[in-house]
């Protein structure tokens, strides 16, 4: 079931962005690996996660723990993602930030999983101080300002 809820969000977020790139192999976790992440297409890996952990924190206040997980699981996957696209630009920040995120997030789902919400819930603030920090330094703008972007000279 990883592999497909992986796949699936990966195949949206390329879907969603307009990439239009081939899924060609599979790395050492058996998800589809980041195809071309571009400066343009990178809003689509932001929108899984924030879409995703939304539908993660619904799901807990059901007690619904299991889809939730699956859904922790799927924002980990989506922060390997970013890892990558920040490791093809040198970033070595927002590289150390995507893997705290994802190393997060597989905490969220290990805890959701043994049901341990209390767990799961310090892992997700663990996980937003990481994307806060990232976002601190590469994000500018806001929905005032038509959207988010990378701030001027960040990328």
């Amino acid at each position: 079931m990883r592999i497909t809820w992986g796949a699936t969000v990966f195949a949206l977020a390329v879907v969603v962005a307009g990439a239009g790139s081939h899924m060609t192999s599979v790395h050492a976790a058996g998800q589809a690996p980041a195809a071309n992440i571009t400066v343009e297409s990178f809003p689509a890996l932001m929108k899984t996660i924030s879409s995703t952990q939304t539908s993660l924190r619904a799901k807990m206040k059901e007690n619904n723990l299991a889809d939730a997980a699956k859904d922790a699981q799927i924002i980990a996957t989506t922060f390997g993602d970013v890892e990558k696209f920040f490791a093809s630009r040198s970033k070595a920040d927002a590289v150390k930030w995507s893997q705290e995120g994802r190393a997060s997030a597989t905490a969220v789902a290990g805890a959701l999983a043994a049901g341990d919400a209390m767990k799961a819930n310090t892992e997700l603030g663990n996980m937003a101080g990481s994307c806060k920090q990232c976002h601190g330094t590469y994000r500018d703008g806001g929905p005032q300002a038509g959207g988010y972007k990378f701030k001027d000279g960040s990328i």
